[in-house]
């Protein structure tokens, strides 16, 4: 269920009102990070031949490298919306604002900390307890 959780949470990418899990939080921040580190390393082995100490000779970069380049670019900007929702709606769950999320501009460890405890066990102002809906109300 781990890359049912990252899909849960690009099928809700623009979702700023609702709540999320901290499973639902965490798989889409690992996959999304490791998705991320895969294209980058790509991206850097396509661009090796045209690395030259400390600059990029464009010349020598190749089609492959620049098509790695372009797709690690849309990769990041298509999970930045993303990433964003499921941050609200995680400090949703704890029953922060989600104006906490723009530490993430600066200390993105403060959000994290908001992340790392569970959400509130009843609802709460951003709606009902995510983990209750799953469970159902007679279980």
């Amino acid at each position: 269920m781990t890359v049912g959780w990252f899909l849960k949470a690009l099928s809700q990418y623009a979702d700023f009102h609702q709540r999320a899990r901290r499973r639902e939080f965490w798989w889409f921040v690992l996959i999304a990070y490791l998705v991320e580190l895969a294209l980058i390393l790509f991206t850097l082995v396509t661009l090796a031949p045209a690395l030259d100490g400390t600059q990029v000779a464009t010349e020598d970069i190749g089609i492959a490298g620049w098509i790695m380049l372009a797709l690690t670019v849309a990769v990041s900007l298509g999970l930045l919306v993303p990433y964003w929702a499921v941050t609200v709606r995680r400090l949703h769950d704890t029953d922060h604002t989600g104006w906490w999320s723009l530490f993430l501009l600066v200390v993105p460890l403060v959000v994290w900390f908001f992340a790392l405890f569970d959400g509130t066990p009843r609802p709460n102002r951003y709606g009902p307890d995510p983990k209750e809906l799953e469970r159902g109300p007679g279980d």
